[in-house]
């Protein structure tokens, strides 16, 4: 078949006893199940508003300004993903991997001794950890996604790109479950060195199992347990979503939360066990070669992506740039980024809810928003398309914030808009980067979806967090104080409703304009066969007369 000199190029990786495409099964599940726990652990950008809330109690010298601009700064590295997307395709996953993975490690702790400083931390190094911090968590996100993006087939695309992104969404309630085993209801400096060890530690076994495959329909597959991941995920989100809502305490621990921790100390063990299944079936020698570098390809590419299908030749990367759909895609994400991001970093502020309520709920809503979209976008392939649920999507986070304005006295309406602009947010991350593997192929994926994810995570941050937050200061403030709060709120809103309305009707453009580029690009038939249909139509007449 087709898909046979992929699996050979794979062989030479088995152990000396055996190989075939049960070996290229087992590395595409245990690459699967690597990504899926990798961004299991990557909650730098959800889990913020829950240790930034406490920095000017850390740092008595920091002002409400100063703590904007360092989560801003954060969120500029978080979302800078041009860099490692070029990179994983100059170079393959690992790479980017173990980048990621050291400066998540590097970022945290640097930033857990600053704050335990006694003469005061400068704002300006704040800023730049925090810039480091959320840049490593982009590097992890590129090697995971991008791999399960270009591992998969279009037609398992949607649901193995949704689990991994589900996992992404859940971080924040499994670590805000962990930090509540760990510390208790106080949080201390500490807790961003835990972050750091934990993230660093886990994501480095995990590059170890990551890889890119010869793409195929192995979601089926016994061996990738995609069902246990569902269960997994489906096991998480009910426990997150029970803890937001009920605390059943035994001798002064959060039951819910010692669950959770358990379940997840099982799925690291879990991963663990593969890395070293893997280690053992194809030989140490074997796998210490391969495990900073991936073999390169015929083409000096690195990893297994080849031309198997006219999806995976695809657009250069110029091509893509040049493209009316990719600049209305990069606006829609822009704001439904720049939304959600507003959203989780104004958390903390929103008066009359519980931080650490508001932050698992905006969890439980983030990971529905990445797991329905994928498993549906999926089956519902040849009735809708994922732009289709794009708009969909869009039309989801202009209700959130009609809730959101309606509701601020409401605890029970803030938390449904909460839940309502995660879940939005989420099926952004979901489907945005399916659409453009459709669009422009999987051969330039990294820097196609990088530059994408660097502008629209970034230009959201900038204009919708910081903006934002500038603009109501400097037109309702001072917003920390407490009778201000509310109409600062109301008018960040206000201005989210209005963008994510004209982000809809560009969601819509974009379908009108990948119609017209169908329509351009169907084949026509040649004049010669319209001319033989006719001549032919014309006989069966005669003869019919």
């Amino acid at each position: 078949s087709a898909r046979e000199p992929l699996l050979a190029q794979h062989r030479p990786m088995a152990p000396t006893g055996g190989g075939g495409p049960d070996a290229v099964a087992f590395d595409h599940a245990t690459s699967f199940w690597s990504a899926l726990i990798m961004l299991s652990c990557t909650c730098t950008l959800f889990v913020v508003a829950q240790w930034t809330t406490h920095l000017r109690a850390w740092q008595h010298a920091l002002s409400a300004d100063d703590v904007v601009s360092i989560i801003t700064f954060l969120d500029i590295g978080a979302f800078l993903a041009f860099i490692p997307g070029v990179l994983y395709d100059a170079l393959g996953c690992k790479i980017v991997g173990y980048v990621g993975a050291l400066l998540s490690l590097g970022g945290y702790v640097c930033m857990d001794q600053l704050l335990k400083s006694d003469g005061g931390a400068n704002v300006a190094l704040l800023c730049f950890v925090g810039f480091v911090i959320g840049h490593g968590s982009i590097w992890l996100v590129v090697c995971a996604l991008n791999t399960v993006t270009n591992n998969f087939e279009k037609q398992d695309r949607g649901r193995a790109v949704g689990l991994v992104m589900t996992t992404f969404g859940l971080s924040a309630g499994i670590y805000s479950s962990l930090i509540r085993v760990i510390e208790g209801t106080s949080i201390e400096p500490n807790l961003l060195g835990f972050f750091g060890i934990s993230m660093g530690s886990i994501s480095l076994v995990c590059v170890l199992g990551i890889a890119k495959m010869p793409p195929g329909h192995l979601l089926t597959a016994r061996g990738a347990r995609a069902t246990h991941a569902l269960g997994l995920c489906i096991l998480a989100l009910v426990l997150i979503t029970l803890r937001a809502l009920w605390t059943p305490q035994v001798h002064g621990l959060d039951v819910i939360a010692v669950v959770m921790t358990v379940l997840y100390v099982l799925v690291l063990a879990f991963q663990a066990f593969l890395v070293v299944r893997l280690f053992l079936r194809r030989g140490w020698s074997i796998t210490f070669q391969h495990t900073m570098l991936e073999e390169a390809s015929a083409d000096g590419t690195a990893g297994a992506l080849t031309a198997v299908s006219g999806e995976v030749d695809g657009s250069t990367f110029s091509e893509a740039l040049r493209a009316v759909e990719y600049w209305l895609l990069l606006f829609v994400f822009l704001i439904g980024i720049g939304i959600g991001q507003n959203m989780v970093n104004s958390i903390g502020n929103i008066p009359g809810i519980d931080v650490a309520t508001g932050v698992a709920i905006f969890a439980a809503g983030n990971a529905v928003g990445r797991f329905v979209p994928g498993y549906l976008s999926d089956l519902l392939f040849r009735h809708l398309d994922r732009m289709g649920f794009i708009i969909i999507a869009t039309a989801l986070l202009c209700v959130s914030q009609v809730v959101m304005l309606v509701s601020q006295q409401n605890p029970i309406g803030i938390y449904v808009g909460i839940f309502l602009t995660a879940a939005a947010f989420g099926s952004y991350w979901v489907l945005v980067p399916a659409v453009e593997a459709e669009w422009f192929g999987r051969l330039h994926f990294g820097k196609i979806h990088g530059l994408m994810l660097f502008l629209a995570g970034d230009g959201g941050v900038v204009a919708l967090y910081k903006g934002l937050a500038s603009f109501a200061e400097s037109t309702r403030g001072p917003c920390d104080a407490s009778s201000r709060v509310a109409g600062c709120f109301e008018l960040k809103w206000l201005v989210c409703l209005a963008l994510s309305g004209i982000a809809m009707l560009a969601a819509v453009a974009i379908r009108f304009q990948r119609g017209r580029v169908h329509c351009r690009e169907s084949p026509r038939p040649h004049p010669s066969s319209m001319t033989t249909s006719l001549r032919t139509s014309v006989s069966i007449e005669a003869e019919g007369h």
